[in-house]
């Protein structure tokens, strides 16, 4: 029962308590939790651990661990939460509930962060209503996904109109525009509700962070041959990123143009641009991809509408949590 858990702060000499409830988190994180790819191995696990690379927090009811809560806290004080993994025959909300209350609590004497932020994926959207009662707020998320393997999916595509590019050009990646992608992406999404669980986008620094993860490969295999830069006059007026999730899918993470272009389908350019590519390879048989998807807010009509056009479709929605310090300098 929830009243006898008790809460400890995994650390290098209770970490082989939970490795059977780890090992049970990572045989379905890619069935329950919308994972791509499943966690690091448990060895891999105990060193994250160790270096504090990964943090966490468990319930232990006795000497069973019933339930555990993974998360990483990064510079920009962002405490991100990977999962909430109760174990089987567990009430899950009370054990969910009972562990991100505490970890809450705990944080509270703590200076060392802004924003909880907690993508709610998979069997964790019916944990919703109750952690509003910790007074968390939600971002809703949607998935789109565009099939290359569905022929719907490419009619759109090859049907979908985009406005001429007259005095622009279309270039690959090119490191000599880093800068001015930076400033372009600080500018995009400083004022949008991805600032209210990730505060790198309220910055040019954090901007510049995101670039990095992204070109080094920290979210994927970046591919620069297939990113798309707007150019007018030799100035970056929009882009759209791409990098490789597994052998079979491609991923999005972001796609801006300037605020004096907005609305005028040079997102969809940028964007057609992209999908386009390896559609051809596709075609050649030169690589072999099933899908690319991407994220949008749920109530940001013009970036849903704009994937649609192409093509994509929304498959999946989530909400994403979110809960600051109460002297958090970015607030909503």
């Amino acid at each position: 029962m929830p009243n006898t858990l008790t809460i400890e702060r995994i650390t290098a000499e209770n970490v082989d308590r939970v490795r059977e409830l780890y090992e049970d988190f990572r045989a379905k994180a890619t069935t329950d939790y919308e994972y791509g790819n499943p966690p690091v191995e448990f060895l891999l696990f105990i060193e994250d651990i160790q270096n504090k690379t990964l943090e966490g927090v468990a319930a232990f009811d006795g000497s069973v661990a019933a339930g555990i809560l993974i998360y990483t806290l990064d510079k920009y004080g962002v405490i991100e939460i990977n999962v909430i993994h109760p174990a089987e025959g567990q009430d899950e909300t009370a054990v969910r509930f009972a562990i991100l209350k505490e970890l809450v609590a705990r944080l509270k004497e703590r200076q060392d962060w802004n924003v909880i932020s907690y993508p709610m994926l998979g069997r964790q959207e019916t944990f919703i209503r109750d952690i509003a009662l910790l007074n968390f707020k939600f971002v809703g998320q949607s998935i789109v996904r565009f099939d290359f393997l569905s022929p719907i999916a490419l009619r759109v595509f090859r049907n979908s109109v985009i406005p001429e590019l007259g005095d622009y050009k279309l270039s690959i990646w090119n490191e000599n525009y880093r800068e001015e992608a930076i400033q372009l992406i600080n500018n995009s999404f400083k004022n949008t509700k991805n600032t209210y669980f990730d505060p790198r986008f309220a910055t040019y620094e954090g901007a510049a962070e995101v670039v990095e993860m992204i070109v080094s490969g920290q979210y994927g295999e970046f591919l620069p041959e297939h990113c798309r830069l707007l150019l007018l006059e030799g100035n970056l007026e929009g882009l759209c990123l791409a990098v490789k999730l597994t052998d079979s899918v491609v991923n999005v993470p972001l796609v801006a143009v300037k605020k004096n272009i907005r609305n005028k389908g040079m997102g969809k350019l940028l964007l057609k641009s992209v999908v386009g590519s390896f559609i051809r390879l596709i075609a050649e048989n030169k690589i072999s991809l099933t899908e690319i998807n991407a994220t949008a807010d749920t109530d940001n009509y013009p970036a849903v509408r704009m994937y649609r056009a192409i093509g994509f479709k929304e498959v999946y929605f989530y909400a994403h949590a979110y809960l600051k310090r109460l002297t958090c300098p970015h607030t909503d």
